[in-house]
């Protein structure tokens, strides 16, 4: 996927190699649409923090790719019961998911990554210059962020 003209995957990007991990990255590049939509960034950010590393360096589902997962149920999620609703909210979400695997290769973070042990320690690395250069992360973000941009503030406009 082409990222270079979404100027939310350009934020996320730059929120990652500012420090944030994968999930935060790509809901910040929405601060004011989670505003919009009455929550508080701060908090979002909170909620999201253990999110990053394929869920706290467990090297599972992409971090990235949670948020983006997130910001469809915050525009297309229900909060009763209801089984059409939540085939909608599923169908569009498998949608945009599968976007981002076909992109990148994969959802899993280990694997995005190249890495063969499956978890990971729960330390973090060290955010150096060396640790960014290396690191494909900051595009997978683009590339979440990208996706939710052009599929739904895009087509709304």
């Amino acid at each position: 996927m082409n990222t270079e003209k979404s100027i939310r995957g350009q934020q996320a990007k730059d929120n990652f190699n500012s420090g944030y991990n994968c999930s935060q990255s790509v809901l910040l590049a929405y601060e004011d649409y989670l505003r919009e939509k009455g929550l508080n960034p701060k908090t979002v950010l909170r909620m999201a923090s253990p999110m990053g590393g394929g869920i706290s360096r467990l090297r599972e589902v992409c971090g990235a790719v949670s948020a983006l997962c997130l910001l469809i149920g915050l525009t297309d999620g229900y909060d009763m019961p209801d089984d059409e609703k939540k085939k909608a909210l599923y169908s569009k979400v498998q949608e945009l998911v599968l976007q981002f695997q076909e992109s990148k290769g994969s959802i899993i973070c280990r694997e995005l990554l190249g890495l063969e042990q499956k978890h990971d320690q729960p330390i973090p690395s060290k955010r150096t210059k060396e640790y960014y250069a290396e690191r494909p992360c900051a595009d997978f973000c683009a590339t979440a962020a990208a996706l939710f941009e052009k599929n739904y503030l895009q087509s709304k406009q």
